[in-house]
């Protein structure tokens, strides 16, 4: 498919067919192109649960502000970032040669260590490119899929056993739609959107 006629699909669903599994070999084709997706100095900040226990994504509901889609979808994938992804820069380039390795590991650090708030803000970064990855590859499959932010993090992270060090950054449900498909929503314009030049310039037309 055509990466214009899978923007052009994609919507975020929110009726799914329960009765719809999702198989290993369905996900790792997926999840294979979705950790192609960018992120800085290549640390791969994402980190990904797939959920498709009937009884954890019911307590996944219950902690998402009772979203029925959450409960019938085939599959529920948490996007976790690391908020502590630099120290695995020495793993990142270990095939670099020594001087670039030892340059890349001390600059990574010196970037994020002891400054949380860059680490949350690289980690939210990472993980929501490799979430528009994962619907736009999922759609590329002929899989429906819907992006979800209202759920409460602290519950998540205990149902899934999240360690410290990963944070929620979203949750996508996946499956085969039901019923028929939402007109899009309407778009704020380009001119509005896109200026050239400086935010007082001109709107692209």
């Amino acid at each position: 498919m055509e990466f214009q006629d899978i923007a052009q699909q994609r919507r975020s669903v929110k009726s799914f067919n329960p009765d719809r599994s999702i198989t290993d070999d369905e996900l790792h084709q997926l999840f294979t192109i979705v950790t192609l997706s960018p992120s800085s100095f290549n640390l791969q900040h994402w980190r990904f649960v797939v959920i498709r226990d009937a009884k954890i994504k019911a307590e996944l509901r219950k902690a998402s502000w009772n979203q029925e889609q959450v409960e019938k979808a085939s599959a529920v994938v948490t996007v976790a970032g690391k908020l502590n992804a630099y120290d695995d820069a020495e793993k990142i380039f270990s095939d670099a040669p020594d001087n670039v390795r030892e340059q890349m590991v001390k600059m990574t650090h010196g970037f994020y260590a002891d400054k949380p708030q860059i680490q949350r803000d690289e980690a939210i970064r990472s993980g929501s490119l490799a979430a528009m990855s994962l619907m736009y590859a999922a759609t590329d499959m002929g899989l429906a899929s819907g992006p979800l932010i209202g759920f409460d993090p602290v519950q998540i992270s205990q149902i899934l056993s999240l360690p410290e060090s990963l944070i929620p950054v979203v949750m996508i449900v996946l499956g085969e739609q039901v019923g028929d498909m939402r007109p899009r929503s309407q778009r704020l314009s380009l001119s509005e959107v896109v200026k050239l030049e400086s935010f007082t310039g001109q709107g692209l037309q």
